[in-house]
């Protein structure tokens, strides 16, 4: 009995490991995302964790995609807010300053000091893949916040290459996955008006934009975000914001 249960415990244990890199298909979208699991870096007692990830139209392990960065923090304090973002290899430095900041609260998360509430902020960064490359099979990587420097691990970026090299990527996917990206994969057979990466980083702009404007006290502020975003599903809380903030002025 008692190995039985060490058995079903194993299965459960393995079932539930992240993959190097995920492959998860949107029917909806017909589009393929690959996601490599997410890795972290310490400097004293400041951590920040990176996820990459990139989209090819229908069932399809692409090339020459731009790839999505994600640069996270947690804490009670912030660490990425206005700073400067570059990544230094022994191969050149990239300039990571072209970015999207968003953050939130999190008011019943436990901090590292034992005290409740946290701040957690992230960078949405989009590199090109040739870039990517470089940082992924690079000898060293040095990510650089401002004055902080962390270290990427060459185990934490071996999944950023496994995402690049087509055989790895498939050898690690399970075998229905292996015969619909290695064997029979299909490209989305349509071309749609707006591509998916202008959709896709359009929704990321609008959902940061109003993260930064729907605590602000400016008229002007939302004024901007309507215009930018007439048809946004955060479009009615920012008129009824500024309804409001017009009629203190009276």
């Amino acid at each position: 009995m008692r190995i039985y249960i060490l058995i079903l415990a194993a299965f459960a244990l393995g079932a539930c490991t992240l993959k190097p890199v995920e492959t998860v298909y949107h029917e909806e979208e017909d589009v393929t995302r690959f996601t490599t699991k997410p890795f972290k870096s310490t400097m004293r007692s400041k951590e920040i964790e990176l996820v990459a990830s990139k989209e090819c139209p229908g069932k399809v392990i692409c090339t020459d995609q731009e790839i999505k960065l994600e640069v996270k923090h947690t804490d009670r304090f912030s660490l990425l807010k206005g700073k400067d973002l570059v990544l230094e290899t022994e191969e050149g430095n990239l300039n990571l300053n072209e970015r999207d900041y968003s953050n939130s609260y999190d008011l019943g998360m436990i901090a590292k000091d034992g005290t409740t509430g946290v701040l957690k902020e992230q960078f949405l960064i989009w590199v090109s893949e040739p870039d990517f490359r470089k940082a992924a099979y690079a000898d060293s990587a040095i990510l650089k916040v401002g004055d902080d420097s962390f270290n990427l691990s060459s185990e934490g970026r071996e999944n950023w290459q496994i995402m690049l090299d087509r055989e790895r990527l498939l050898e690690i996917m399970d075998k229905e996955q292996q015969r619909e990206y290695g064997l029979y994969n299909h490209e989305r057979k349509n071309t749609k008006e707006i591509t998916i990466q202008e959709k896709r980083m359009s929704s990321e702009a609008e959902e940061s934009t109003w993260n930064l404007v729907k605590d602000s006290n400016s008229a002007e502020d939302l004024r901007y975000f309507l215009e930018k975003f007439p048809g946004s599903p955060y479009a009615i809380p920012a008129k009824l914001k500024l309804k409001q903030l017009e009629r203190g002025k009276e």
